[in-house]
């Protein structure tokens, strides 16, 4: 690894008003040995770095000019090892090996994020509420870190983004307001620049990057549209007429969309959602099919691989996929995903189901699923 301790030297050097007779005699050497130093003719002794990195008051690391960084293919295959370990090994030996890679690569702001994203995505495999807390609280610091030290602005929106995910997960209201009601005055530039990008490209000719730019505009407002009302059926649950219209409309955008196999993550939490609404209001019939549909889905989610991808109408997203970190991958193992699933459906908002036979059914299928999974040993 290429390290800038040379060019370290004389820019802390310059930074302090110091010549190089006067950081020599400092440190007890000769000008020439600065010289020498800063010329990249020679290094200085191993036990003289503490002794400068002090001077000028700066870690060993910045004075070196030392940043780990894995290359975007490396800090995929961490996230899927870790991910993939999560279904096979104790929750704290995988955490532990995540917070010793933190450690080693603390510099590495892109796998910093993708920790971020696997902790939350797995804080509840372990029952210890204590230790979920704990977790998602480090979580939180990682975010900060990422936000303090990186340059990159789509990544710190990522880790400002997760932040307030997680704040609220843990209840604090009043910190997710404080860190995106700014954001929302900017949000009508926000859908201003898509347009705006669009017709650039369309102006300058590049007709590919219009048409890529606009299935990913439709494609996310899209499922945000369905995922925002998704949330409207949880805080509005007991308005039993507004949600019944919103059920019909997301129903009708799912078909439209033919999200079932588009999206398929977007519509089982749509159908679990619906679940729970139907169960507020004791219409037992109906939460049974939305849950069976909720269960069904996810195994064919999982039997044809959980990955992101087209379709014959979007036909060009994929493209966007590859620039993301996990590329088209899942963030959780299938294995995960179905263990996961049980103590979804064993939740208080389902309780009114928990004694009918067809109830019973399901949750036996899906103890079946993950048995034969662990038969397989199938990952993704």
């Amino acid at each position: 690894m290429y390290l800038k301790l040379s060019e370290n030297i004389i820019t802390l050097r310059r930074k302090k008003g110091i010549t190089q007779d006067e950081l020599a005699t400092f440190l007890g050497v000769t000008k020439a040995s600065v010289s020498k130093w800063e010329t990249k003719q020679s290094y200085p002794d191993i036990l003289l770095l503490p002794q400068i990195a002090s001077y000028f008051n700066v870690s060993i690391d910045e004075l070196l000019g030392y940043e780990p960084q894995l290359s975007e293919e490396q800090i995929k295959k961490c996230y899927q090892n870790l991910a993939t370990d999560f279904a096979k090994l104790p929750f704290d030996d995988v955490i532990a090996q995540s917070r010793e890679l933190i450690k080693k690569y603390y510099s590495c702001y892109p796998l910093l994020m993708q920790i971020v994203v696997l902790w939350f995505n797995h804080y509840m495999l372990t029952n210890d509420k204590e230790k979920q807390v704990t977790l998602l609280n480090d979580t939180i610091k990682l975010c900060d870190h990422i936000l303090e030290g990186s340059s990159d602005m789509k990544l710190c929106s990522e880790a400002s983004m997760m932040k307030s995910i997680v704040n609220l997960t843990l209840g604090n209201a009043k910190e997710v307001i404080e860190e995106l009601q700014p954001l929302i005055e900017l949000k009508q530039y926000i859908n201003q620049s898509d347009l705006l990008l669009i017709q650039a490209y369309q102006m300058i000719g590049d007709v590919a990057k219009a048409d890529l730019h606009s299935q990913i505009t439709v494609y996310t407002h899209l499922l945000s549209l369905v995922d925002d009302s998704i949330g409207m059926l949880y805080f509005r649950i007991q308005d039993y007429e507004f949600c019944s219209i919103t059920i019909q409309r997301i129903e009708q955008i799912i078909h439209t969309y033919e999200l079932e196999n588009l999206h398929p993550n977007t519509t089982l939490k749509f159908h679990y959602q619906v679940a729970v609404f139907y169960c507020a209001h004791n219409q037992i019939e109906k939460a049974l099919q939305e849950l069976s549909l909720f269960v069904q889905g996810t195994f064919k989610f999982i039997d044809h691989g959980l990955e992101l991808h087209g379709d014959h109408y979007f036909t060009r997203i994929e493209e966007w996929f590859e620039e993301f970190a996990l590329k088209k991958d899942a963030p959780r193992n299938d294995l995960v995903v179905l263990e996961s699933i049980i103590p979804a459906i064993e939740h208080t908002g389902l309780s009114v189901l928990f004694d009918i036979e067809e109830y019973q059914s399901l949750k036996k299928k899906i103890e079946r699923k993950i048995i034969e999974r662990k038969g397989n040993g199938r990952e993704v």
